[in-house]
């Protein structure tokens, strides 16, 4: 290309350079004006709802807390009264409430039960007895049409929630829970607990996240049984008939979210998520007055219009400013670049493609390089053979932005070697690479040297460019003599500051793991070991850069270094990230031991924990018991309702019995209708028929599936044994047996035994 032609470019490139610096300050504050009015457009016009969407899903999270709350408040209540049924079960006499034993556990109750202030016998006509009865007369008559009435109807339910009451002039408002006993005696038929409704309301309050919040339960047919804060009159109104309570649909979801003009309780709009309590009828509502949160916004967006203004006038300002800038800014370019010529290194820079677009004066001496030949001038210092693979290397090399610290080769025009240091940069803007700079400095008297490390390290280079892993190689007194990019990012290193290092520098607290590994390759031998992220031993290695947030599991492997006579001069390793194999291997391993329906352990992992329990057992000496559950008249629900139903149910019974076991117990369902329960620190064999029995009365308790109301049941058979000795196969063996027992015995039963005392245990002295 003729020089006049690349003079003419040379000033052109020049031309757009100061063009972007005159408008570019201009244009970059005119796009942060439409940003920032764009922005105000959004608030103004979306944020609002916004606002609200985000208050409702707040309003849904403490909704779904408080309906737990209250939802644990209930079963806590209807555990005591089912507790007092268990016990008047054993109780032979027909007036309960004089019965001593009786009497204490009602105290208990009463002393430490969390919100129930009372319990009491009842009487389907309306008539309660405290306990202990003084008189042996009624504490109270509610009269025959309360809610104690629906436990006396055929099919009627077996748990009942009254409207909130009190029970004695001036007293407080309880809500009354009323059970249906197992087998009524004399005049009693159901055990009535009262929840005092400050403690709910004291839930509540700990709920409401902000003035202007409201928490109120209801039940299904409308009665207000609590609200916080209180209205005065609301509790045990029909909240149905007042205005704004049939803002509910007729069938609603089970959550949800609406806003209501009209508050039945303060007449104020309001913003509401509720949710169903699953195993009562009753909805817990939570609202937030919707005029506070808009009433913040409103000043937000008067302060929000103020400051855009006062952003418009700074940015004019700062345009008129820059302007007066830009002479001070070229002054002191020139004042550089009569530094950067007066420089003994070479200094250049050079665009996103390679080529050289400024050089000062002594690289242009040092290379012979012509000005108007500035881009690829450099090239023609190398041989012929190799200019066009060296310009394709160097523009993949500035594409990348990778730094280059390089030694190189070249011919000066009269035939004699020069070996220089190349030093390059990539130069970045805002985060984004725009160009890169360098030095160039004439290093020939160190050629021989410079040589062979080049060499040496153009070896590792390659090594550590051809595999995804993290590469080290140290010499026998374990100084570092290489490591890869991937091992630099891993342990922080800077680039090349690695050499000579120890290795219990580079690899700080990891240091104690990896030193068995290293010594043995030393000793000649190759070791494979694996770790995990969080064993206390390593950490974190991930290859890629990027921490994913989860257990990480690396693959390491050191093995002797050999030299070309076959002697051991040093030690590699090999860090490979095996994680998406382990994860793999423990998912298919869970599946494989877990039933897909109730998520419970199958037959093959009931095999595997319970034979783990059974050894931990066996170090302890502690009685063990399995017990083995055929569910009753469960195929006829299968027959009649259809297998979907039929899954339903057993997915039901599964949580119940997995309810009513400890934790540490293992449940499984090992066949069609058929469960196992393995229990340990078993501390009597009379435990396990307690175990048994629970099991048996919480599985005869109706099932709610669907519009469904289904009455099954369960045989039970158990076999208690001490775990040293004790097989799987021999308590299945005999407590199959007992199951056979119990179902000969009449349906809805528990059998079983202690299969063996302590004295026939193997290794025992009978003597």
């Amino acid at each position: 290309m003729p020089s006049s032609s690349l003079f003419t470019q040379s000033v052109a490139e020049r031309l757009k350079v100061r063009r972007l610096l005159v408008y570019g300050p201009f244009l970059a504050l005119g796009l942060v004006l439409v940003v920032l009015w764009a922005l105000v457009l959004w608030f103004a016009l979306i944020y609002p709802r916004s606002l609200v969407e985000d208050l409702q899903q707040d309003l849904h999270g403490i909704a779904l807390n408080a309906a737990q709350d209250t939802e644990q408040l209930l079963r806590e209540t209807e555990g005591s009264l089912r507790t007092i049924d268990l016990l008047l079960m054993t109780r032979k006499t027909d007036r309960h409430d004089l019965d001593a034993t009786v009497s204490l556990l009602a105290d208990s109750l009463r002393d430490n039960s969390r919100g129930l202030t009372d319990v009491m016998l009842a009487a389907t006509d309306g008539r309660l007895w405290r306990i202990p009865s003084v008189t042996g007369e009624p504490y109270v008559d509610l009269g025959p049409k309360s809610f104690l009435s629906e436990l006396g109807k055929p099919g009627g339910p077996s748990i009942v929630i009254g409207r909130p009451l009190q029970l004695r002039p001036g007293a407080h408002l309880v809500v009354p829970m009323a059970t249906r006993l197992s087998a009524p005696a004399g005049p009693f038929t159901a055990t009535v607990g009262f929840i005092d409704i400050d403690v709910l309301q004291r839930i509540y309050r700990a709920r409401t996240m902000r003035a202007g919040t409201a928490i109120l339960l209801e039940r299904d047919d409308g009665i207000a049984m609590a609200r916080w804060p209180e209205v005065q009159g609301l509790i045990g109104t029909n909240l149905r008939a007042l205005p704004g309570g049939d803002a509910m649909p007729p069938d609603p979801p089970a959550s949800g979210q609406f806003i209501v003009a009209e508050s039945p309780a303060d007449g104020l709009e309001r913003i509401v998520s509720y949710r169903v309590l699953q195993d009562y009828p009753m909805r817990l509502y939570v609202s937030f007055e919707r005029d506070r949160i808009l009433a913040g916004y409103l000043q937000q967006r008067r302060a929000v219009l103020g400051f855009s203004m006062l952003i418009s006038v700074i940015a004019i300002g700062l345009m008129a400013w820059f302007t007066r800038i830009q002479q001070r800014t070229r002054l002191r370019e020139a004042e550089r670049e009569a530094t950067a010529d007066a420089s003994p290194m070479g200094l250049f820079r050079c665009d996103l493609n390679g080529r050289t677009v400024y050089a000062n004066e002594t690289y242009l001496r040092m290379l012979e390089v012509d000005r108007h030949d500035l881009a690829w001038g450099w090239l023609d210092r190398l041989p012929s053979t190799e200019r066009e693979l060296t310009r394709e290397q160097w523009g993949v090399l500035a594409a990348r932005g990778e730094p280059v610290d390089r030694v190189r080769q070249l011919t000066r025009r009269d035939g004699t070697e020069l070996l220089v240091r190349l030093r390059m940069r990539p130069m970045r803007l805002g985060g984004r690479i725009v160009a890169h700079a360098g030095t160039i400095a004439d290093i020939s008297a160190e050629l021989a040297a410079r040589r062979e490390r080049e060499r040496s390290q153009a070896v590792m280079g390659a090594m550590a460019q051809s595999v995804n892993v993290m590469m080290l190689a140290v010499d026998t007194d374990e100084r570092v003599l290489f490591c890869n990019k991937a091992f630099e990012r891993r342990f922080d290193i800077p680039e090349r500051s690695w050499h000579g290092r120890q290795a219990s520098e580079v690899f700080d607290d990891l240091y104690p793991a990896v030193r068995p590994l290293i010594r043995r390759a030393f000793a000649g031998e190759t070791s494979v070991v694996e770790m995990r992220d969080d064993d206390g031993v390593s950490r974190p290695m991930p290859l890629d850069g990027e921490d994913r947030g989860e257990t990480r599991y690396v693959e390491l492997t050191y093995a002797p270094l050999l030299n070309d006579d076959g002697a051991i001069i040093g030690a590699y390793g090999v860090a490979r990230d095996v994680t998406d194999a382990k994860q793999e291997q423990m998912r298919l391993l869970r599946a494989s031991n877990t039933d897909p329906l109730t998520e419970l352990l199958n037959r093959a992992g009931f095999a595997s924990e319970v034979g783990a329990a059974l050894r931990r057992a066996d170090d302890r000496d502690e009685l063990v018991a399995l017990l083995y559950l055929d569910l009753d008249r469960f195929k006829p629900v299968n027959d009649e309702y259809g297998h979907p139903v039929g899954d339903a149910l057993l997915k039901a019974v599964a949580g119940r019995i997995r309810h009513a076991l400890r934790p540490q117990d293992l449940v499984a369902r090992v066949g069609g209708d058929e469960f196992a329960v393995f229990l340990t620190h078993v501390a009597k064999p009379a435990d396990a028929q307690v175990v048994a029995d629970k099991l048996v009365h919480a599985l005869t308790m109706p099932f709610r599936i669907g519009a469904l109301e289904l009455h099954i049941g369960t045989s039970v058979g158990y076999c208690v044994r001490w775990a040293r000795g004790a097989t799987l196969d021999d308590l299945v063996e005999q407590a199959d047996d007992h199951l056979y027992r119990a179902k000969r015995a009449g349906r809805g039963q528990s059998s079983g035994t202690l299969c063996a005392d302590r004295a026939s245990r193997p290794g025992v002295d009978r003597g």
